[in-house]
């Protein structure tokens, strides 16, 4: 699986020793700013949504705030292992749109959530525990350009009542968040760019946190 943005440890090491042997470290990339939250206020919010129609599922089960206990929905190693890479807490919020998912052009239902961890290297180790489960969960990685410092995208596609449904997931670290946005709909109707536009817009939220 390819963690997008990153170098090898030595050559970031021997890149910043230039720098300071230069003395040019104020043109050094500096580190990006930790992003403190709250974490409920990070996820897309209906205002930002740009396609028609969609609303805020205020009941959605799958809504709300994230525990890691409740993110790894008991199992143990995932449990460990959101623990271990010091993930604070998470939050989703959800939208869906009045259309027939047959009729319908493009998603009908949009997930956001963000997660945070304590550390950015923490929320590396978190995006790549992610992408393990969307791919256990049948997911198929696709590329979707680069957003925030780390992507993955996939697509997980599924039949129901003989009609084909595609989400697009796609999943990103900026800083010591790991966001995540999910466009699902019709097959026939749905593209990656929908997903994209959406979590290039929750990038920029993301930044001005």
């Amino acid at each position: 699986m390819e963690l997008r943005g990153q170098l090898p440890l030595r050559a970031a090491a021997l890149a910043l020793l230039g720098c300071l042997a230069a003395g040019a470290v104020a043109g050094c990339a500096a580190a990006p700013a930790m992003i403190r939250g709250p974490v409920e206020d990070l996820p897309l919010t209906v205002q930002e949504i740009p396609f028609p129609g969609f609303e805020v599922e205020a009941n959605s089960p799958s809504a709300g705030f994230y525990s890691n206990s409740r993110l790894a929905a008991g199992d143990g190693a995932t449990l460990a292992a959101l623990r271990r890479a010091g993930r604070v807490d998470g939050y989703e919020r959800d939208f869906s749109r009045a259309a027939s998912p047959v009729q319908a052009v493009g998603p009908v239902v949009i997930e956001s959530s963000t997660s945070l961890f304590r550390t950015a290297s923490g929320a590396a180790q978190g995006l790549s525990l992610l992408g393990r489960g969307l791919v256990r969960a049948g997911g198929t990685p696709i590329s979707t350009g680069q957003v925030g410092q780390e992507v993955l995208g996939y697509v997980i596609q599924k039949q129901l009542n003989g009609v084909a449904y595609d989400s697009f997931v796609v999943l990103w670290r900026q800083a010591n968040a790991v966001a995540v946005v999910l466009a699902a709909g019709n097959a026939a109707t749905m593209d990656v760019q929908y997903a994209v536009q959406l979590a290039q817009i929750a990038e920029r939220r993301l930044r001005s946190s």
